[in-house]
C-alpha cells in the first residue's frame, strides 16, 4: 500500500509540473479577463450566470482535454507502456486532479462574484461547473477516441460556438441556460458528462485490449 501511494504521488507530480501547469496558467489568463468583458459586480441572477456560462465554461476545455496529450509523443508512450502503473489509470488520474482545479477556479470566481455585492447561489457554481465539466467531457471523448487533442479541443469549441444560435435544437444539454432563466438543463449536463466520461474509458479499455 505504501508503495502504492508513493507511486501516485510521483505520477502526480510528474505531471502537475510538466503537463498541468501550462492549461492552469492558460485557464487563469481566461479567468483574470473575465472580468474586463463581462463586469462581476452588483449583477442580478441571469447577469451573474452569463461569465460562468459563456466564459469560464472554455476552462473546462484548457483543463481537461489534454489529458491523453502527453502520450501523443511517441518516447512518452513508449515509456508509459514500459511502466507497471496502467495507462488508462494514469489518465483518470490526470482527469481527477483536472476535475478537482475545475471546481476550484469556478468556486473561487463564484466567491468573488458574491463578494463583489452580485445575487450568486451555489446553483450558479453548480451550473458553471456543469456546463465547463460537459465541454471538456465532449473534448475528451474525440481527443481520446480519435488519438488526437486537436481534434478533441476543435469540436468542444465548435460545440460551444454551436450554443450561441441552437438554443432550441440543444434542448437539455444548451450550456448557458441559467442566463435564460432555467437550470433543468444543468442536471443533464452533469449526468451526460458523467456518461460521456464513463464511455470514453470503457471504449479505450476495449480498444487497448482487443
Amino acid at each position: 500500500m505504501d508503495c502504492r501511494f508513493r507511486s501516485i504521488f510521483k505520477i502526480l507530480n510528474v505531471n502537475l509540473k510538466h503537463n498541468f501547469l501550462p492549461h492552469l496558467f492558460i485557464s487563469l489568463v481566461i479567468v483574470f479577463f473575465t472580468p474586463a468583458l463581462f463586469g462581476i459586480a452588483s449583477l442580478n441572477a441571469r447577469e451573474a450566470a452569463q461569465p460562468l456560462e459563456r466564459l469560464l465554461s472554455l476552462v473546462g476545455i484548457v483543463l481537461l482535454v489534454p489529458i491523453f496529450l502527453p502520450e501523443q509523443n511517441e518516447n512518452i508512450r513508449d515509456l508509459i507502456r514500459s511502466k507497471r502503473t496502467d495507462y488508462l489509470a494514469v489518465c483518470m488520474l490526470r482527469l481527477l486532479y483536472s476535475v478537482f482545479f475545475l471546481a476550484a477556479i469556478i468556486g473561487v470566481f463564484t466567491w468573488i462574484m458574491q463578494c463583489r455585492e452580485s445575487e450568486v447561489t451555489i446553483r450558479h457554481f453548480v451550473g458553471g461547473f456543469a456546463s465547463a465539466l460537459f465541454l471538456g467531457s465532449l473534448g475528451i471523448f474525440f481527443a481520446g477516441l480519435c488519438q488526437n487533442t486537436i481534434i478533441g479541443y476543435m469540436l468542444s469549441l465548435i460545440y460551444y460556438i454551436a450554443n450561441f444560435a441552437l438554443k432550441d435544437e440543444l434542448k437539455g444539454f444548451y450550456l448557458f441556460s441559467m442566463s435564460a432563466g432555467s437550470f433543468t438543463e444543468k442536471y443533464w449536463l452533469l449526468g451526460g458528462s458523467v456518461f460521456v466520461l464513463a464511455i470514453t474509458f470503457v471504449l479505450l479499455k476495449y480498444i487497448r485490449n482487443s
